[in-house]
């Protein structure tokens, strides 16, 4: 294990997690790269069971920092954590290796958030992203990393974005997160929340044991038909359903599911989504106006949402 998250866990076990300890417990701004950070999760508290109908935002790749989205980071957690968000949606890839990590494209990863470069598309080798840094100072992490930080922190969920779109991949990257899951501690399993992006998918990571699961409409083209995707969700009992309103189409396919729910008086079934949403006034409008329960987002947190719809 890397020694930064050894650090943030002894942190959290001196100061975050000590409810005797009568000291403050300081946060140093990650920004503040020149010497040492001490990353504190703040405020820690009990778990709430019912995520969907409490938390209206949840953090996309983390959440973004310093104006900065799609890190993933350690510290872009941190941050957003500390202030109020408790889901945190990340982006899975193997390294080359074959472990896993979080990191949005490898594309993305060395040619936007690094300066890596080379081949675009190339996974690099577990060591190497490990010892990358994002941004020049951001954290990079490995899921075994993220396991580490959930069994010291308690209250918060993950949301999964495996970015496999098809049976076999997601057998493959779904076997493979629940045998590391169960090898560190199989309770932490009830906390992560996968996004499945057809129903064919939905079956494959339903049969790994997870309580909930999110039908995520973006990559379901097949049927823009909104009462087929409500009966669809009726069915399977599904409690969150997420989609984009950047354009007529995805605005058109979500208010139909909607339409539709409420029509059979069964929109207290599952909530809404939509992503990804970082204009404030857009996100009151989501939830004053078409009656969706929250948003993706990267720089809108629980805590600058709460109060103000």
């Amino acid at each position: 294990m890397r020694k930064t998250v050894c650090l943030i866990c002894a942190l959290l076990v001196i100061s975050g997690c000590s409810k005797s300890n009568d000291k403050p417990n300081p946060t140093i701004s990650p920004n503040e790269t020149e010497k040492p950070v001490e990353l504190v999760f703040e405020n820690q508290g009990e778990l709430v069971d019912d995520w969907s109908n409490t938390y209206r935002v949840m953090a996309h790749a983390m959440g973004g920092i310093d104006n900065v989205d799609y890190t993933n980071s350690l510290e872009a957690m941190i941050f957003n954590y500390n202030q109020g968000t408790r889901l945190f949606e990340i982006d899975l890839e193997r390294t080359s290796d074959g472990d896993i990590c979080l990191t949005h494209t490898w594309v993305d990863f060395k040619t936007k958030l690094t300066s890596i470069g080379g081949d675009e598309y190339a996974p690099l080798s577990t060591e190497e992203f490990k010892n990358a840094k994002i941004m020049g100072k951001y954290t990079t992490m490995m899921f075994s990393d993220l396991l580490s930080i959930m069994q010291e922190v308690k209250d918060f969920y993950i949301i999964l974005d495996s970015k496999t779109f098809d049976v076999d991949s997601t057998n493959s990257m779904y076997s493979q997160l629940v045998e590391q899951i169960n090898e560190v501690d199989p309770s932490l399993l009830h906390r992560f929340i996968p996004q499945a992006y057809t129903p064919e998918i939905y079956d494959v990571i339903e049969s790994y044991g997870f309580e909930e699961i999110i039908f995520t409409l973006y990559h379901y083209y097949v049927d823009s038909d909104g009462q087929k995707i409500y009966q669809i969700v009726k069915e399977k009992n599904i409690p969150v359903v997420v989609m984009h309103m950047d354009n007529d189409w995805g605005t058109k396919v979500i208010t139909d599911v909607y339409a539709y729910a409420k029509m059979d008086n069964n929109t207290d079934q599952f909530n809404i989504y939509i992503h990804t949403v970082n204009d404030i006034n857009k996100a009151r409008e989501i939830i004053n106006k078409y009656g969706f329960y929250g948003v993706y987002s990267d720089f809108i947190t629980e805590d600058s949402l709460k109060g103000s719809y």
